[in-house]
């Protein structure tokens, strides 16, 4: 499961790093691909793993992967895309906003594009890893 904090922040930054590229940011569940004419960047998360770290302790540590999928249209060439997706790496690489706490995002990796893929988006993806630590109170 995906904590609220992780994917709100995750979603914040690639927004902020995308607006000045000209690119909208869209929740993979609540996108509307069928109106899509511009490049546009789909968001989603995965989460690995979540689980306590030690016996006993009240620190509940999420490990997964934010997603976010650049959508440019087939036949415009690579370098575009690669230079915006390099912008949004930027952007959980060197926050210029402070992280939540326990928040930390690690390595990043660059999924390329399916030459085979049929239609008129192609995809350029970047996975950037993070580990959430927050407490969990006990109750009662």
């Amino acid at each position: 499961m995906t904590s609220p904090v992780v994917w709100q922040d995750a979603f914040d930054r690639a927004t902020a790093a995308a607006a000045p590229l000209g690119l909208t940011v869209k929740d993979a569940l609540a996108q509307d691909t069928a109106s899509n004419t511009e490049p546009w960047v789909y968001f989603e998360t995965a989460s690995a793993s979540s689980g306590r770290l030690g016996m006993g302790e009240l620190v509940d540590e999420e490990t997964g992967q934010i997603w976010l999928h650049l959508m440019v249209r087939r036949g415009t060439g690579a370098i575009n895309a690669i230079t915006q997706r390099k912008a949004l790496s930027v952007a959980f690489r060197v926050p210029v906003t402070p992280l939540p706490a326990g928040l930390f995002y690690d390595d990043q990796g660059f999924d390329p594009p399916n030459k085979d893929e049929t239609g008129n988006w192609v995809r350029f993806s970047l996975m950037v890893d993070y580990r959430y630590q927050d407490i969990v109170l006990p109750t009662s």
